[in-house]
C-alpha cells in the first residue's frame, strides 16, 4: 500500500508539473491583441504598397505632362523663329512664355542649324550641353542621367528656303530636374499625410470592430466564471448565432453532468436501501451456528453481489456523453433482430424493418443497443406473427440530428388505461409472459437521459405501438 500511494503521488506530481507553464514562459497574447497586431501589420503593408504605387503613378503622370509642356515650348520657339534667304536663323523676342525670357527660370530653349546657334534669354549664365542634332521629324525625350542633368526634349525639323534649299534644324528644350521634383515632393508630402490619417482612422475602426466582435466572448467568459463561482448553473445570456451552438452545447454538458450525478446518487441510494435486508440477514446469522445459518449468509452475500453489480451497471448505462461519436443505427438493429429471431425462432416472427441507411444515433452505443433490445424484445415477446419497425432522423438547426423509432406488433395490444402504468418499473403487459417488467422503464430512463420522449398507442397491426423520439442535440 505505501508503494502504491507513493507511485500515485508521483503521478499526481508529474501531472501537475505538466500542467504548469515552463519557467520563463510568458502569458500568451490574447485573441484581441493578436487580431489587432495582425490587422495593423496587414494594413501598414497595404498602405505602404498603395503609397508606392500612387507615387510611381504620379511620377509617370508628371513626366508625361512635362513632356507635353516641353513640346508646346518647341512650337512657341518655332513660331518666333525665321530663316532669311541667306540661311541665317533669327528668333523674335516674343516667345509666348515669360519663363523662356526670365534668366534662371529652369526652362531653357536652344535652337541650332548646324552653323548658327540660339539660346533663350532664360539660359543667360547657364552652360547648356551640346546635344546631337536630329533628322527632320525625329523626336526624342530623355530624363536626367549621368551624362545629362536636364530633362531634354529634341525636335528635328527641315526649313525650306525660297530657292528650295533645305536647312536642317533641331529645337532643344531643357528643364531642370528641380521643376519636377518640387511638384513630386509636394504630392508625396500630401500623400503621406493622407495615408497616415487613413491609417489612424482604420486602426481606430479596427479597434472598435474587435471590441464589438469580442464583447460576446467576454460575456461568455463572465458567464462561465459565474458558473465556476457557483453564482449560476448554466449560460443564461443571448449570444450571436456563431456562439449560440457553443453556449447550447455547454449548457447541455452542464445539464448532462448534473443529470448523471443525480442518477449516480439515486443508484447509490437505491443500492443502500436494497442492501439493508441482506445485511440484516448476515447480521442475524453471524451469531447463529449451523448449516442453515451458513446457507442464509451465502444467499444474502449473493444477493448483495447481484444488487451491487446490477445497480452500478444501471447507473453507468443511464449516463451519456453529450458529444459522443455517432453510431450507425441500421447495422446495430440488424444485429439485435438477428439475435431475437434465433431466440424466438419457434414463433416464426416476420420482421418488416424500414430504417434509413444513413441514420445515426448521437450517443453511447450500449444505450442504443439497450433501447432497441428492450423495444424489439417486447415486440417479439408479445407479437403473434409480425413485427414492424420504422426509424428515421429528426432534423433540426443542430448539426447532430435526433431520431425517432416506431416498434409495432400484432399481439393482443395494451389497454389505453394501462399505457402510463407500463412505463413504471415492475409492471408487465401480460402476467402470463415471463419477465420482470423493467423493459419499458429502462427505455424511459434512457430516452429521458437524452432529452427525448416515449409514447404508447395501438398499432395498425392490432397490437401495441411504442414510439421513441430523441430531439437533435
Amino acid at each position: 500500500m505505501p508503494e502504491r500511494q507513493e507511485a500515485h503521488s508521483q503521478e499526481q506530481a508529474a501531472g501537475a508539473a505538466e500542467a504548469m507553464p515552463a519557467p520563463g514562459a510568458g502569458r500568451p497574447f490574447s485573441l484581441r491583441l493578436r487580431l489587432l497586431l495582425l490587422a495593423t501589420t496587414v494594413m501598414v503593408v497595404a498602405l505602404v504598397i498603395v503609397g508606392i504605387a500612387l507615387s510611381a503613378a504620379q511620377h509617370r503622370a508628371a513626366e508625361i505632362a512635362l513632356r507635353e509642356r516641353m513640346e508646346s515650348y518647341v512650337y512657341l520657339v518655332l513660331a518666333a523663329s525665321d530663316v532669311d534667304p541667306a540661311g541665317r536663323l533669327t528668333v523674335g523676342d516674343d516667345l509666348g512664355d515669360p519663363r523662356l525670357t526670365q534668366p534662371g527660370s529652369g526652362i531653357y530653349a536652344h535652337l541650332h542649324d548646324g552653323g548658327s546657334h540660339w539660346s533663350s534669354p532664360s539660359a543667360l549664365g547657364v552652360e547648356l550641353p551640346e546635344l546631337e542634332p536630329l533628322g527632320a521629324g525625329e523626336i526624342q525625350f530623355s530624363e536626367p542621367g549621368p551624362t545629362l542633368e536636364f530633362y531634354a526634349f529634341r525636335y528635328g525639323i527641315a526649313w525650306e528656303l525660297p530657292d528650295q534649299t533645305v536647312v536642317p534644324m533641331t529645337v532643344v528644350i531643357l528643364v531642370e530636374p528641380g521643376q519636377l521634383e518640387a511638384q513630386l515632393e509636394g504630392f508625396q508630402q500630401s500623400l503621406v499625410r493622407s495615408l497616415a490619417a487613413a491609417g489612424v482612422i482604420l486602426v481606430i475602426a479596427q479597434l472598435l470592430m474587435v471590441l464589438m466582435a469580442f464583447r460576446p466572448l467576454r460575456r461568455v467568459a463572465e458567464d462561465v466564471a459565474g458558473i465556476e463561482s457557483g453564482k449560476s448553473s448554466r449560460l443564461q445570456g443571448r449570444y450571436p448565432s456563431e456562439l449560440e451552438p457553443l453556449a447550447r452545447n455547454v449548457n447541455r454538458l452542464l445539464d448532462t453532468e448534473q443529470a448523471n450525478q443525480e442518477r449516480y446518487r439515486n443508484a447509490l441510494d437505491s443500492l443502500a436501501h436494497s442492501l439493508k435486508t441482506p445485511l440484516a440477514v448476515i447480521r442475524a446469522g453471524v451469531h447463529v451456528e449451523g448449516e442453515e445459518a451458513r446457507q442464509a449468509i451465502d444467499k444474502a452475500a449473493e444477493d448483495m453481489d447481484h444488487l451491487i453489480s446490477t445497480r452500478l451497471h444501471r447507473a453507468a448505462a443511464s449516463t451519456r456523453r453529450t458529444l459522443a461519436e455517432p453510431v450507425a443505427v441500421l447495422p446495430e438493429a440488424n444485429r439485435v433482430l438477428a439475435s431475437l429471431q434465433k431466440v424466438y425462432s419457434q414463433k416464426m416472427i416476420a420482421v418488416d424493418a424500414t430504417i434509413t441507411p444513413e441514420l445515426q444515433f448521437y450517443g453511447e452505443k450500449r444505450d442504443l443497443l439497450e433501447l432497441m433490445g428492450n423495444l424489439f424484445d417486447n415486440a417479439f415477446k408479445y407479437g403473434a406473427s409480425k413485427v414492424r419497425i420504422s426509424a428515421a432522423a429528426v432534423e433540426g438547426s443542430s448539426n447532430r440530428p435526433g431520431l425517432w423509432m416506431l416498434v409495432e406488433d400484432d399481439g393482443p395490444g395494451i389497454e389505453p388505461s394501462r399505457w402510463s402504468q407500463l412505463l413504471q418499473r415492475g409492471v408487465r403487459g401480460d402476467e402470463r409472459v415471463e419477465g420482470h417488467g423493467l423493459g419499458l422503464a429502462i427505455v424511459l430512463e434512457l430516452v429521458s437521459a437524452y432529452g427525448g420522449d416515449i409514447s404508447i398507442s395501438r398499432s395498425e397491426l392490432g397490437g401495441a405501438s411504442v414510439k421513441i423520439e430523441i430531439a437533435p442535440t
